[in-house]
This record gives C-alpha cells, sequence and structure tokens, in this order.
C-alpha cells in the first residue's frame, strides 16, 4: 500500500506541475511598419503679374566704328503671364551706358519660357534702341537673348540676361557693329 500512495502522489504531483500554468498560446508580435514619410510637393511658383526693378550690366561693342566696352546702369518694368509649366510675358528697359560710343540703350522685348521650382529659364526677342555718341547717331535695331529668373520669395525676382544687338547699317551709315549686353537684374513683382 506504502507503493500505491507513493505511485499515486507522484503522479498527482506530476499532473499538478504539468497543468500548473495550462496552456497558453504563443505570443506572436506584429511586425513593426516604418511610417512612410509623406511626399509634400514644393509649392508652385506663381510668376504672373507687373514688376519693376533695377539692373546692372556690362556692354561690349565690336565693330566698324572701334571696339569699345562700358558698364551700365538701368531701370525695367514689365508683366508676366504664368500658365502652368510655361511663361510669357512683355519686358521694357532703359539703361545709362558708360562707353565712348554709346550713351544708352533701351528694348521693348517679348519674352517666353520655362519655369523649373523657382526658376525660370527664357528667350527674348524684340527691339532695341540704341542712343550713340558717333555724330548724335541713334537706331532702333532688332534684339534677342535669353536670361534666367530665380523667384527669391513672393515678391522679389532676382536675374540675369544677355543680349545681342544687330546693328547692321547703324543709323543709315554703312557701318556695322555688334553690340552684347550682359546684365544682372532685381525686380519686385507687385
Amino acid at each position: 500500500m506504502k507503493t500505491l500512495i507513493l505511485a499515486s502522489t507522484a503522479v498527482l504531483a506530476t499532473a499538478g506541475f504539468a497543468m500548473a500554468g495550462g496552456y497558453t498560446q504563443p505570443v506572436v508580435e506584429a511586425p513593426v511598419v516604418e511610417p512612410v514619410a509623406a511626399v509634400v510637393a514644393a509649392p508652385s511658383v506663381n510668376w504672373t503679374g507687373f514688376y519693376a526693378g533695377a539692373q546692372l550690366g556690362y556692354n561690349n561693342t565690336e565693330g566698324d566704328f572701334s571696339d569699345d566696352r562700358g558698364g551700365s546702369a538701368g531701370l525695367q518694368a514689365g508683366y508676366l503671364y504664368d500658365m502652368g509649366q510655361y511663361v510669357v510675358g512683355a519686358e521694357a528697359d532703359y539703361a545709362a551706358v558708360d562707353s565712348d560710343q554709346i550713351k544708352g540703350m533701351g528694348h521693348l522685348k517679348g519674352l517666353a519660357g520655362v519655369k523649373s521650382g523657382q526658376w525660370l529659364y527664357y528667350g527674348t526677342l524684340g527691339a532695341g534702341y540704341i542712343d550713340s555718341d558717333i555724330d548724335g547717331r541713334d537706331d532702333t535695331v532688332l534684339t534677342a537673348g535669353a536670361g534666367v529668373n530665380y523667384m527669391y520669395n513672393e515678391n522679389w525676382i532676382l536675374g540675369g540676361e544677355v543680349l545681342y544687338h544687330d546693328t547692321n547699317d547703324f543709323d543709315n551709315t554703312d557701318q556695322d557693329f555688334n553690340q552684347t549686353t550682359v546684365s544682372l537684374k532685381a525686380s519686385y513683382k507687385f
């Protein structure tokens, strides 16, 4: 009997230990998913509006009269119209020129360009007026060029421009020269 009691106690003890915690289902942790960073598109820059500003430039004249170089300073005003990816507009400017041959230059030109973020890359074509120191002569000539503008903030535009002036037969003198202008510009957009 002693053996039976010992055997029963051993079986009960073993059964008690086995059932003590009961069956628990294993815990499977959900995988950690990193949040996807939201892609925020840069706000679209709107170029539409009137603007006015100042410019500083460098002029190079080569041709029949003589070679001449000089600085320039002037004002510009214009209007741009933003059509989404493309921008068109018109601009008028005038600059006093510090050189031996040219006293001043003015332009009336159209602009067409492509925008990329805060940048506007454009071409220009129009008429240029050149007031010379050569026997008091002046002439209206074809002008073409290219430029780039940067929208610093919603009101300020910074840029640069290169213009070429076709001055063949300047003021009916049968004399030709090439006039190239490089300008840095700053404008306030209204």
